[in-house]
Protein backbone atom coordinates (compact mmCIF):
# COMPACT_ATOMS: atom_id res chain seq x y z
CA UNK A 1 0.00 0.00 0.00
CA UNK A 2 1.65 3.22 -1.08
CA UNK A 3 1.07 7.23 -1.70
CA UNK A 4 1.78 9.24 -4.37
CA UNK A 5 5.72 10.53 -3.43
CA UNK A 6 6.04 13.17 -0.97
CA UNK A 7 7.20 16.67 -2.57
CA UNK A 8 10.38 16.80 -0.95
CA UNK A 9 11.10 13.37 -2.62
CA UNK A 10 10.11 14.59 -5.88
CA UNK A 11 11.74 17.54 -5.56
CA UNK A 12 15.27 15.85 -4.96
CA UNK A 13 14.49 13.53 -8.02
CA UNK A 14 14.02 16.59 -10.28
CA UNK A 15 17.57 18.14 -9.20
CA UNK A 16 19.48 14.89 -9.38
CA UNK A 17 20.14 14.59 -5.82
CA UNK A 18 20.01 11.55 -3.71
CA UNK A 19 16.87 10.17 -2.38
CA UNK A 20 17.11 9.56 2.01
CA UNK A 21 15.06 6.69 2.27
CA UNK A 22 13.87 5.19 5.94
CA UNK A 23 13.00 2.31 6.85
CA UNK A 24 11.00 0.92 9.91
CA UNK A 25 10.80 -2.80 10.62
CA UNK A 26 7.71 -3.90 12.47
CA UNK A 27 7.24 -6.49 15.36
CA UNK A 28 5.76 -10.08 14.37
CA UNK A 29 7.84 -12.69 15.87
CA UNK A 30 8.78 -15.12 13.26
CA UNK A 31 6.85 -13.35 10.47
CA UNK A 32 9.47 -10.94 11.17
CA UNK A 33 11.57 -13.25 8.95
CA UNK A 34 9.87 -11.30 6.52
CA UNK A 35 12.36 -8.27 6.72
CA UNK A 36 15.13 -9.85 5.12
CA UNK A 37 13.41 -10.25 1.71
CA UNK A 38 12.87 -6.85 1.75
CA UNK A 39 16.73 -6.02 3.06
CA UNK A 40 17.60 -8.33 0.06
CA UNK A 41 15.69 -6.34 -2.79
CA UNK A 42 17.59 -2.97 -0.97
CA UNK A 43 20.91 -5.13 -1.29
CA UNK A 44 20.32 -6.13 -5.01
CA UNK A 45 19.78 -2.49 -6.06
CA UNK A 46 22.74 -1.95 -4.47
CA UNK A 47 21.66 0.76 -1.84
CA UNK A 48 20.79 0.85 1.78
CA UNK A 49 18.67 2.94 4.01
CA UNK A 50 20.23 6.27 6.00
CA UNK A 51 18.20 5.53 8.54
CA UNK A 52 16.31 2.24 10.17
CA UNK A 53 13.78 2.00 13.17
CA UNK A 54 12.55 -1.07 14.59
CA UNK A 55 10.48 -3.04 17.36
CA UNK A 56 10.56 -6.54 18.72
CA UNK A 57 11.88 -8.76 15.72
CA UNK A 58 12.24 -5.80 13.63
CA UNK A 59 15.24 -4.45 15.94
CA UNK A 60 16.81 -7.25 15.70
CA UNK A 61 17.45 -7.55 12.44
CA UNK A 62 17.67 -4.09 11.77
CA UNK A 63 20.71 -3.98 14.49
CA UNK A 64 22.11 -6.75 12.59
CA UNK A 65 21.84 -5.30 8.91
CA UNK A 66 22.83 -1.82 10.11
CA UNK A 67 26.20 -3.50 11.43
CA UNK A 68 27.32 -4.19 7.78
CA UNK A 69 25.62 -7.35 7.11
CA UNK A 70 24.18 -8.34 4.04
CA UNK A 71 20.90 -9.49 4.41
CA UNK A 72 21.24 -12.65 2.64
CA UNK A 73 24.18 -13.48 5.19
CA UNK A 74 21.78 -12.72 7.95
CA UNK A 75 19.11 -15.03 6.22
CA UNK A 76 21.42 -18.16 5.82
CA UNK A 77 22.80 -17.89 9.58
CA UNK A 78 18.79 -17.70 11.21
CA UNK A 79 18.11 -20.46 8.60
CA UNK A 80 20.87 -22.44 9.62
CA UNK A 81 20.29 -22.07 13.28
CA UNK A 82 17.26 -22.50 13.32
CA UNK A 83 17.59 -25.97 11.45
CA UNK A 84 20.47 -26.85 13.86
CA UNK A 85 17.56 -25.96 17.13
CA UNK A 86 14.47 -27.14 15.65
CA UNK A 87 12.83 -29.96 14.11
CA UNK A 88 9.19 -29.21 12.30
CA UNK A 89 7.94 -32.97 13.15
CA UNK A 90 8.01 -32.23 17.16
CA UNK A 91 5.57 -29.10 16.22
CA UNK A 92 1.72 -28.89 16.35
CA UNK A 93 -0.51 -26.85 15.22
CA UNK A 94 -1.86 -25.14 18.18
CA UNK A 95 -0.40 -23.72 21.37
CA UNK A 96 2.07 -26.34 21.87
CA UNK A 97 4.37 -24.45 20.16
CA UNK A 98 5.21 -21.99 22.77
CA UNK A 99 6.25 -24.87 25.23
CA UNK A 100 8.63 -26.44 23.10
CA UNK A 101 9.67 -22.68 22.33
CA UNK A 102 10.23 -22.44 26.00
CA UNK A 103 12.54 -25.71 25.84
CA UNK A 104 14.81 -24.53 23.33
CA UNK A 105 15.29 -21.17 25.49
CA UNK A 106 16.24 -19.96 29.24
CA UNK A 107 12.97 -20.51 31.26
CA UNK A 108 12.72 -18.00 34.33
CA UNK A 109 11.69 -18.92 37.31
CA UNK A 110 11.13 -15.74 38.83
CA UNK A 111 7.72 -15.19 37.99
CA UNK A 112 8.09 -12.42 35.89
CA UNK A 113 8.16 -14.44 32.51
CA UNK A 114 8.33 -17.57 30.98
CA UNK A 115 11.84 -16.58 29.14
CA UNK A 116 15.12 -14.46 30.16
CA UNK A 117 15.58 -14.19 26.90
CA UNK A 118 19.70 -14.27 27.31
CA UNK A 119 20.32 -17.15 25.25
CA UNK A 120 18.67 -15.21 22.71
CA UNK A 121 21.38 -12.21 23.26
CA UNK A 122 24.10 -14.52 22.38
CA UNK A 123 22.55 -15.57 19.48
CA UNK A 124 22.19 -12.08 18.57
CA UNK A 125 26.06 -11.30 19.70
CA UNK A 126 27.89 -14.09 17.87
CA UNK A 127 26.57 -12.05 14.80
CA UNK A 128 26.84 -8.15 15.60
CA UNK A 129 29.54 -6.32 13.97
CA UNK A 130 29.65 -4.05 17.08
CA UNK A 131 27.96 -3.48 20.55
CA UNK A 132 26.79 0.37 20.84
CA UNK A 133 24.52 2.10 18.43
CA UNK A 134 27.57 4.57 17.41
CA UNK A 135 29.48 1.79 15.79
CA UNK A 136 26.60 1.13 13.70
CA UNK A 137 26.87 1.49 9.36
CA UNK A 138 23.19 2.75 9.50
CA UNK A 139 21.75 5.23 12.21
CA UNK A 140 19.24 2.76 13.88
CA UNK A 141 16.53 3.65 16.42
CA UNK A 142 15.27 1.28 18.55
CA UNK A 143 11.33 1.56 20.12
CA UNK A 144 10.85 -0.26 23.90
CA UNK A 145 7.23 0.35 25.66
CA UNK A 146 8.00 1.90 29.67
CA UNK A 147 5.62 -0.51 31.29
CA UNK A 148 5.08 1.45 34.37
CA UNK A 149 4.12 4.85 32.44
CA UNK A 150 2.77 3.44 29.61
CA UNK A 151 5.20 5.01 27.00
CA UNK A 152 7.33 5.21 24.23
CA UNK A 153 10.85 4.98 25.06
CA UNK A 154 13.29 4.70 22.23
CA UNK A 155 17.02 3.92 22.19
CA UNK A 156 19.49 5.44 19.37
CA UNK A 157 23.05 5.44 21.27
CA UNK A 158 24.96 3.81 24.08
CA UNK A 159 24.74 -0.41 24.06
CA UNK A 160 22.45 -1.96 21.82
CA UNK A 161 21.97 -4.85 23.41
CA UNK A 162 19.67 -4.08 26.45
CA UNK A 163 17.74 -1.56 23.85
CA UNK A 164 17.25 -4.71 21.43
CA UNK A 165 16.58 -6.90 24.53
CA UNK A 166 13.72 -4.93 25.68
CA UNK A 167 12.39 -4.30 22.53
CA UNK A 168 11.37 -8.17 21.98
CA UNK A 169 10.48 -8.76 25.13
CA UNK A 170 6.84 -9.93 24.49
CA UNK A 171 4.60 -9.40 27.99
CA UNK A 172 4.21 -12.57 29.51
CA UNK A 173 6.27 -14.50 27.80
CA UNK A 174 9.37 -12.69 27.48
CA UNK A 175 11.09 -11.17 31.54
CA UNK A 176 10.85 -7.50 31.06
CA UNK A 177 14.18 -6.03 30.92
CA UNK A 178 15.52 -3.03 33.58
CA UNK A 179 17.35 -0.73 32.19
CA UNK A 180 18.31 2.98 32.75
CA UNK A 181 16.15 3.31 35.80
CA UNK A 182 12.86 1.53 33.69
CA UNK A 183 10.98 -1.20 33.63
CA UNK A 184 10.85 -2.16 29.86
CA UNK A 185 8.93 -4.39 27.46
CA UNK A 186 7.94 -5.05 23.57
CA UNK A 187 7.86 -1.68 21.68
CA UNK A 188 5.10 -3.52 19.16
CA UNK A 189 2.99 -2.47 22.12
CA UNK A 190 2.99 1.04 21.54
CA UNK A 191 4.31 1.28 18.04
CA UNK A 192 4.35 -1.76 15.86
CA UNK A 193 5.89 -0.04 12.79
CA UNK A 194 7.54 2.44 14.04
CA UNK A 195 8.27 4.91 10.58
CA UNK A 196 7.56 8.19 12.48
CA UNK A 197 11.39 8.07 13.88
CA UNK A 198 12.31 8.81 10.35
CA UNK A 199 11.02 12.26 9.57
CA UNK A 200 14.58 13.54 8.78
CA UNK A 201 14.34 11.22 5.58
CA UNK A 202 12.32 11.90 1.97
CA UNK A 203 10.94 8.63 1.71
CA UNK A 204 9.61 6.30 4.31
CA UNK A 205 8.75 2.83 3.93
CA UNK A 206 7.15 0.37 6.51
CA UNK A 207 7.19 -3.52 6.61
CA UNK A 208 4.19 -4.65 8.79
CA UNK A 209 5.07 -8.17 9.71
CA UNK A 210 1.87 -8.93 12.06
CA UNK A 211 -0.04 -10.94 9.35
CA UNK A 212 -3.23 -12.87 9.87
CA UNK A 213 -4.04 -16.19 11.98
CA UNK A 214 -6.25 -18.70 10.50
CA UNK A 215 -9.13 -19.82 12.39
CA UNK A 216 -9.40 -23.02 14.31
CA UNK A 217 -11.80 -25.52 12.69
CA UNK A 218 -15.23 -26.08 13.85
CA UNK A 219 -14.79 -22.62 15.90
CA UNK A 220 -12.79 -25.05 18.51
CA UNK A 221 -11.40 -22.70 21.28
CA UNK A 222 -8.13 -21.78 21.26
CA UNK A 223 -5.61 -22.36 23.84
CA UNK A 224 -4.87 -19.82 27.11
CA UNK A 225 -1.67 -19.03 25.54
CA UNK A 226 -3.11 -18.52 21.92
CA UNK A 227 -5.63 -16.36 22.82
CA UNK A 228 -3.21 -14.48 25.14
CA UNK A 229 -0.72 -13.85 22.30
CA UNK A 230 -3.17 -13.14 19.57
CA UNK A 231 -5.11 -10.74 21.85
CA UNK A 232 -1.69 -8.41 21.92
CA UNK A 233 -1.23 -8.40 18.26
CA UNK A 234 -4.88 -7.58 18.09
CA UNK A 235 -4.31 -4.39 19.81
CA UNK A 236 -1.24 -4.13 17.72
CA UNK A 237 -3.16 -3.91 14.39
CA UNK A 238 -5.32 -1.28 15.95
CA UNK A 239 -2.35 0.53 16.93
CA UNK A 240 -1.16 0.40 13.65
CA UNK A 241 -4.30 1.40 11.79
CA UNK A 242 -5.08 4.70 13.76
CA UNK A 243 -1.32 5.49 13.42
CA UNK A 244 -1.64 4.83 9.23
CA UNK A 245 -5.08 6.86 8.80
CA UNK A 246 -3.33 9.53 10.81
CA UNK A 247 0.15 9.71 9.40
CA UNK A 248 1.05 7.03 6.71
CA UNK A 249 4.62 6.10 5.15
CA UNK A 250 5.01 6.73 2.09
CA UNK A 251 5.08 2.79 1.11
CA UNK A 252 3.70 0.55 3.75
CA UNK A 253 4.77 -3.23 3.04
CA UNK A 254 2.17 -5.89 4.26
CA UNK A 255 3.28 -9.33 3.41
CA UNK A 256 0.18 -11.74 3.29
CA UNK A 257 1.06 -14.13 5.95
CA UNK A 258 -1.67 -16.55 7.07
CA UNK A 259 -1.37 -19.20 9.60
CA UNK A 260 2.39 -18.40 11.38
CA UNK A 261 2.01 -17.65 14.97
CA UNK A 262 4.93 -15.66 16.49
CA UNK A 263 7.00 -18.66 17.37
CA UNK A 264 6.37 -20.42 14.46
CA UNK A 265 10.16 -19.90 13.33
CA UNK A 266 10.29 -23.55 12.43
CA UNK A 267 7.91 -22.79 9.37
CA UNK A 268 10.44 -20.12 7.68
CA UNK A 269 9.72 -21.71 4.51
CA UNK A 270 6.25 -20.52 4.24
CA UNK A 271 6.86 -17.54 6.11
CA UNK A 272 9.90 -16.66 2.66
CA UNK A 273 6.71 -17.68 0.14
CA UNK A 274 3.90 -15.85 1.23
CA UNK A 275 6.33 -13.15 0.98
CA UNK A 276 7.21 -13.29 -2.18
CA UNK A 277 4.40 -10.35 -3.40
CA UNK A 278 6.07 -7.63 -1.13
CA UNK A 279 9.89 -8.01 -3.05
CA UNK A 280 7.50 -6.77 -6.16
CA UNK A 281 6.16 -4.24 -4.96
CA UNK A 282 9.03 -3.13 -3.59
CA UNK A 283 11.21 -3.25 -6.48
CA UNK A 284 8.57 -1.28 -8.45
CA UNK A 285 8.64 1.42 -5.64
CA UNK A 286 12.77 1.57 -5.77
CA UNK A 287 12.82 1.58 -9.58
CA UNK A 288 10.53 4.69 -9.47
CA UNK A 289 12.50 6.74 -6.74
CA UNK A 290 15.89 5.57 -8.41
Amino acid sequence: MHLPLPLKAIHYLTMGKDVKIGLALGGGGARGLAHLLVLEVFDEFGIRPNAISGASIGAIIGALYSSGIKARDIRDYVDSHLNLKMDSRTWKQDGRNLMQMVKLLDIDFSGTGLIKGENFSHFLYEMLETREFSGLEIPLSVVATDFWNSSQVVFNDGPILPAVKASMSVPGVFTPVTYMDRVLVDGACVNPVPWDLLQDCDVIIGVNVLGRSLPLKNLKLPRAAKVVLETFEVMQRSILAQRFRCAPPDLLLNPPIQGVGIFDFHKADSIYTQSEPIVDELHRFLEKIL
